[in-house]
């Protein structure tokens, strides 16, 4: 589990992150199939990547057995990994090595999201990205959902001043004049 966490130090970029987690994590625990989805809750856009052992072959339907692991590096976004195997249902101890891999799992992901960001919004002119903070992707992301400062103080564990500078430092990145541009603009 060592080397999983340390070959997950430092990932470029969110593919990154799955291209090289998927097969190291098949090691760990021992499955036919494992399935990575990414779910972007603003937007409702889903993207999954499959890793099929070599000579396994996929089981009939209802015959496989499953472990789930979600991750959730920030409010907006989560990953869950689904383990399958026909053979035998997977034990406490299995289950219990999940549960120790998701806090450096969540952490590994939440830097390689800091490099690269699928809600990235381009500048003015569409020549290239503006690069919000991680606490500022939350700040919108909890805005798309229709909440007021009040309600992200409260989640976010900081003061609506707090979330009004936020949201100001948001403004100016993006250009934009109010929050329904804001979140227009990250999700385009």
């Amino acid at each position: 589990m060592v080397s999983l966490v340390d070959s997950l130090s430092a990932p470029r970029d969110q593919d990154q992150f799955a291209r090289q987690s998927l097969p190291l994590l098949s090691d760990i625990l021992s499955c036919d199939t494992l399935t990575y989805h990414e779910v972007w809750l603003a937007s409702g856009t889903i993207h999954h990547l499959r890793l099929h052992r070599v000579g396994s072959c996929p089981p009939p339907p209802g015959t496989r057995f499953h472990a789930r692991l979600t991750l959730a590096p920030d409010p907006g976004f989560r990953a869950v990994l689904t383990f399958s195997r026909s053979t035998r249902a997977f034990s406490d101890v299995e289950h219990d090595v999940l549960s120790l891999l998701r806090d450096p799992l969540t952490s590994a992901l939440a830097r390689s999201r800091e490099h690269t960001d699928p809600a990235a919004a381009t500048d003015g002119d569409g020549g290239g990205t503006v690069t919000l903070t991680g606490r500022e992707r939350e700040v919108v992301a909890l805005v798309a959902r229709g909440r007021t400062n009040v309600a992200i103080a409260h989640e976010l564990a900081v003061s609506p001043r707090t979330v009004a500078k936020h949201l100001e430092h948001i403004y100016r990145k993006l250009e934009v004049a109010g929050r329904a541009a804001a979140v227009a603009r990250v999700l385009r």
